[in-house]
């Protein structure tokens, strides 16, 4: 036992003794029993008790209703044998922790060798996403990880941080303070960033109106900012610079662009795993298979035949299975820690880059794996505490993002995984840097970067946190299937009845799906899309802004199967769709965030519709950057094909 001891009964078997209380005898080496009427008292001798316990003299029962006693003879030499094991073990914990790591770390580098030697032998052609290669980059990252950690860290980073941030922030922060400084500082960024992508594309003019588009969803933003006198550019033009960095990193450097499609189809890969288990459950629903079986009589094997090749795939069976495998996994890594790590890492650089407090850029750092309602979790202390602007910015947050679960049901889909993965990333910055120009802070934050901690899962081993994973994915599942049906048959209701309005004067054409995406050109020819697609983008955007995301992505496939959409387009669409900003989702936040602070139900209430504008927004922010420097070709489709689908 832990605390309570081991205890060795000197009177009678007591299998089915019902126990009420324990209590020490004077002698300090034994307890009695007292039974629940309290009449019946049994002496048992304390074998030996805890040394952490805070009194060895006071000793209660892991159970307070029953307890089982250890047996006698060789059960009892095998109780004994293991507790010697297990103090030996630790009292050498330090000695067999080292030697473990050395065995493991041998056995590494002897599998490491032989996998460079097979390469060698049989001339395997240089493939940094799939060769050995790959296993190249891996090790380096895990080596890097672990000496910085395990030795730098823990030895040098006092001295580091001592002798090289803290007069670089001095610095920083005294030429910050000079008059004029930071506002000098953000039009030289602005500005670089402007020019730089006026200059790369000046000999493509869509991706000009891209630029161009981008200035005006800015300028929008601080017009129609609820305290445009308080906006904090440094906010600002950091999270843009961020969001720049990033977009140029994966859309235009080659090394960048190749690792993260490496990164995507790793993805893509991975969660192709998902149909051997939806296949099982669900057959040919799942997988799209017909299997035939043809059995002749006299004949034992049985000839499977696949009529048609493929079938289409059940949504509900095939791809939302997806979700099931990825909070599996997600959980697991929950439950180590590994997911926490990254979550505090991003947000630590969100916040010394732009400048946010810690709470927000934690939040804003977790929607980029978690969805709306679970990111604020992280922060769930502390929502009592921030400022209407921190609120909002976690809102944003929400409404900007898309949880890594749902990611992997869209790259089911068929769309590009490196620019999903690519549009998750962007969001973050770009959801802070639109929230603090929409809604600036007027207020003192009242949270700090040290109160801010992580707690690991409190599963009871990785078994549980595994299928507590899975188990959580089927509110997320039957969810979107219930929102999908209620929304698209309305939608499809509302079709029907404009029609037969609109019909009455010889325009049936005429549905609430073709005026939405009527009002959505000017938006998409913003975000830099060929005029002779602006109409299907439109459309897309409005069914994503008042039908959710998931229907957006699922015509968005279609468009891409049926060859409508030119591989521009489809990039800067995937970039503009990539959020949960949707009308379901404004009660769903509200409702979340209400729940873990019930005090701020109303400011919550009064920022939401504020908040969802704002991280529809900064998706297009992420629209417009992925349009100016994608260098994917426009459309060679006559208009007639691509505005047909509408009449």
């Amino acid at each position: 036992m832990n605390s309570s001891g081991v205890y060795e009964n000197q009177a009678l078997e007591t299998s089915d003794l019902q126990l009420h209380r324990i209590e020490d005898k004077d002698d300090g080496l034994s307890v009695e029993v007292v039974d629940e009427d309290g009449t019946k008292v049994y002496p048992i001798r304390r074998k030996y008790c805890d040394k952490d316990s805070e009194d060895s003299s006071t000793t209660s029962l892991p159970n307070s209703s029953r307890t089982s006693l250890p047996s006698t003879g060789i059960g009892a030499g095998i109780t004994f044998f293991y507790s010697l094991i297990g103090k030996f073990v630790y009292k050498h914990s330090t000695f067999f922790k080292y030697a473990s790591l050395v065995i493991s770390c041998g056995l590494y580098l002897t599998y490491f060798a032989g996998a460079i030697y097979y390469s060698i032998e049989t001339n395997a052609p240089a493939d940094f996403c799939n060769g050995v290669e790959f296993l190249y980059i891996l090790t380096g990252v895990v080596t890097t990880g672990l000496v910085y950690f395990n030795v730098v860290k823990p030895l040098f980073g006092s001295a580091i941080y001592r002798i090289v941030f803290v007069p670089v922030n001095k610095i920083f922060n005294s030429v910050w303070r000079i008059r004029f400084v930071p506002l000098i500082f953000c039009l030289l960024i602005f500005g670089g960033i402007i020019t730089l992508l006026i200059i790369d594309a000046s000999e493509q003019y869509e991706r000009l109106i891209s630029v161009f588009g981008l200035c005006v969803f800015i300028f929008l933003g601080w017009i129609f900012s609820a305290h445009p006198g308080h906006v904090r550019w440094r906010h600002v033009i950091w999270g843009l610079l961020l969001q720049f960095v990033f977009a140029v990193v994966i859309l235009r450097v080659d090394v960048g662009r190749d690792i993260f499609q490496c990164l995507g189809d790793k993805v893509s890969a991975f969660l192709s795993y998902t149909i051997a288990g939806s296949s099982f459950v669900y057959g040919w629903l799942a997988s799209g298979q017909n299997l035939s079986v043809m059995i002749e009589p006299g004949i034992t094997n049985y000839n499977i035949t696949i009529v048609p090749d493929r079938l289409t795939d059940v949504f509900a069976f095939s791809i939302l299975s997806v979700i099931f495998f990825f909070s599996f996994f997600i959980n697991i890594l929950y439950y180590f820690g590994v997911m926490q790590f990254v979550v505090i890492k991003l947000g630590w650089l969100l916040q010394i880059s732009v400048g946010t407090t810690a709470a927000e850029s934690m939040s804003a750092s977790a929607n980029i794996f978690l969805g709306q309602t679970e990111a604020p979790l992280l922060i769930k202390p502390y929502i009592g505490l921030m400022t209407k602007s921190e609120l909002h910015a976690v809102m944003t947050g929400g409404f900007a993002t898309i949880a890594g679960s749902v990611l992997a049901a869209y790259i089911s889909f068929g769309i590009d995984a490196s620019n999903l993965i690519a549009a998750s990333v962007m969001a973050a910055p770009a959801a802070l840097a639109f929230s603090k120009l929409f809604y600036p802070e007027t207020e003192e934050s009242k949270t700090k970067s040290d109160d801010i901690v992580l707690e690991k899962g409190k599963e009871a081993n990785v078994l549980d946190a595994a299928a507590q994973g899975a188990s959580n994915a089927v509110f997320l599942v039957m969810n979107i299937i219930a929102n999908l049906i209620a929304f698209l048959a309305f939608v499809a209701f509302l079709n029907g009845i404009i029609s037969w309005f609109a019909g009455l004067v010889g325009a049936p054409y005429i549905t609430f799906e073709w005026l939405i995406s009527k009002a959505f050109i000017p938006v998409a020819w913003l975000l830099g899309v060929h005029w002779s697609e602006c109409e299907i983008v439109g459309q897309l955007i409005a069914i994503k802004s008042i039908v959710n995301e998931f229907a957006a992505f699922g015509r968005l496939a279609e468009f891409k199967k049926n060859g409508l959409i030119s591989p521009r387009a489809e990039a800067i669409v995937t970039y503009a769709l990539c959020g949960f900003a949707n009308p379901g989702s404004i009660g769903a936040q509200i409702a979340a965030l209400s729940s873990l602070s019930p005090s701020r139900a109303s400011d919550l209430a009064s920022i939401a519709f504020r908040a969802f504008i704002a991280g529809t927004t900064a998706s297009f922010l992420n629209a417009c950057i992925a349009g100016a420097l994608t260098t994917a070709p426009g459309p060679d489709l006559p208009v007639e094909n691509i505005t047909s689908i509408f009449y």
